[in-house]
């Protein structure tokens, strides 16, 4: 945090007025794109094909900070793809471990985190906002960051008499993150080819059902 930042959107300018292609060029629109809020997408591979960053969903659900998975699975995809261009094959299979890679590391906590992101489209915003208010903060930050997190006995008691009014929608929290737990299980067995793939797909799907219907959330995907 010492250094200067670095100058990107002007070295960015000098690059595009120096070239020739653009002399004398307009912009005639300027777009942008939604974050994928969500966890991430099953698979990321196929044949000769990689995605990372937001195209594959590497984005934390409940923040939409997406340049630490995008950094992380961009590092992970190019290892993955110099290894399979040097032998020969980019077959989706040859691909497949890149999936394991993210899958049973960040991608687990965005799984694990979506969780919350979907529980909170079922609740009213101002019960959620007086709940958030009277969950100690860094149990929340782990909630939200991790998927998981903790209390201790004296912590619990603090939070039960400052949420009351809500408990039925606090203990509808506490299964969520049972079911976050679970999430993140299921996401350490992520399969090691694409046979596998989806009796897995099934195991999950099965799960989440069980989430739908406990917290009456919409099924987004």
């Amino acid at each position: 945090m010492t250094e200067d930042p670095m100058q990107l959107v002007e070295t960015l300018k000098r690059d595009i007025m120096t070239r020739p292609e653009f002399k004398n060029a307009t912009v005639k629109s300027k777009l942008g794109a939604s974050l994928p809020t969500r966890r991430p997408y099953d698979s990321a591979v196929a044949d000769g094909f990689l995605a990372v960053g937001d195209a594959a969903g590497h984005v934390n659900p409940t923040t939409g900070g997406g340049i630490p998975g995008a950094a992380k699975s961009a590092h992970c995809a190019a290892s993955h793809a110099v290894d399979a261009i040097s032998e020969g094959d980019v077959s989706e299979s040859q691909l497949w471990e890149y999936n394991t890679d993210v899958m049973t590391s960040f991608g687990k906590r965005f799984a694990a985190v979506d969780l919350y992101n979907l529980w909170g489209t079922a609740r009213n915003v101002d019960e959620i906002v007086e709940i958030v208010s009277a969950v100690p903060g860094q149990q929340l930050a782990d909630a939200l960051s991790k998927g998981t997190s903790s209390m201790s006995l004296k912590l619990k008691l603090k939070t039960l008499v400052d949420t009351f009014g809500h408990w039925d929608a606090l203990y509808e929290l506490y299964k969520v993150s049972r079911r976050a737990t679970e999430i993140t299980q299921v996401y350490n067995e992520y399969p090691e080819s694409p046979s596998e793939f989806k009796h897995w797909q099934t195991n999950r799907d099965e799960l989440m059902e069980e989430f739908y219907d406990f917290t009456g959330a919409t099924q987004k995907y």
